[in-house]
């Protein structure tokens, strides 16, 4: 009778740890962004600033609702553009690591909680094709068959697609952000782009762009303001002289 109850309880472990692994489809709900500051090092006593930014993405998977975070890095940089609101993703959990994957990008999470939501609407047809090509294994020799091959029309085929010139390269896409680093004096006070909080300066900020507000507030000091166009892959830099009131 134990053998039997030990057999159940390990059948069932491994049951979850594959339905964890297993991908599942998903939707984005809700990215949030906050970026913060922390004193990485003295030198001749001045504080040098480390930059930290955040990223908080909600997916929805079911009835269940994911939320997970991770820092920007060389190895992870900041989500798709296309990664909006009730964008179809693949979700994996391993643990409390989430893997969200599309066709443009992929992210690993931290999984810091798990909630009960409203199910989540389901995918269409092209919507799941698209994901499921993530999983599809890689092909050679397109377009033929080991028995086609064998015959001398499609070895000829197959010689007359060789010697055609492969298409050119595309073009590179316009880099779809720029950023601005935002300082201000006196230190710390908090940043606000089109009315949204952004952190506290020093701050490096990724825009989408177009034309966007800044306002940078400190209690005991005036909002200081400025209207800025962004372009793609610009890299520009605000310094904000705050006046006590």
């Amino acid at each position: 009778m134990k053998r039997v109850f030990i057999i159940v309880v390990l059948l069932g472990g491994l049951g979850r740890m594959a339905a964890d692994i297993a991908s599942q489809y998903g939707r984005i709900w809700e990215i949030k962004k906050s970026t913060s500051s922390y004193t990485k090092t003295w030198v001749a006593n001045t504080p040098i600033m480390e930059e930290v930014t955040t990223y908080t993405i909600s997916v929805q998977v079911g009835k269940a609702l994911l939320v997970g975070t991770y820092d920007i890095s060389e190895q992870q940089p900041q989500p798709p553009p296309d990664w909006g609101k009730g964008y179809a993703v693949k979700v994996q959990e391993e643990g409390d690591l989430l893997s969200v994957r599309s066709v443009t990008g992929q992210l690993r999470l931290h999984l810091k909680q798990r909630k009960t939501g409203k199910p989540m609407d389901p995918l269409a047809a092209a919507e799941k094709k698209r994901l499921d090509e993530l999983d599809a294994p890689l092909q050679s020799l397109i377009g033929f068959s080991s028995e086609g091959s064998s015959k001398g029309g499609s070895a000829k085929g197959a010689s007359q697609a060789a010697s055609e010139p492969a298409p050119p390269a595309p073009s590179p896409a316009p880099l779809a952000t720029g950023t601005v680093t935002v300082r201000s004096t006196p230190y710390l006070s908090e940043v606000f782009v089109d009315g949204e909080s952004m952190g506290y300066t020093p701050a490096k900020i990724a825009l989408p762009p177009g034309k966007h507000t800044f306002r940078v507030e400190k209690p005991g000091y005036k909002p200081w303001t400025k209207e800025m166009t962004i372009t793609g892959g610009s890299d520009l830099t605000l310094d904000a002289s705050l006046a006590r009131k």
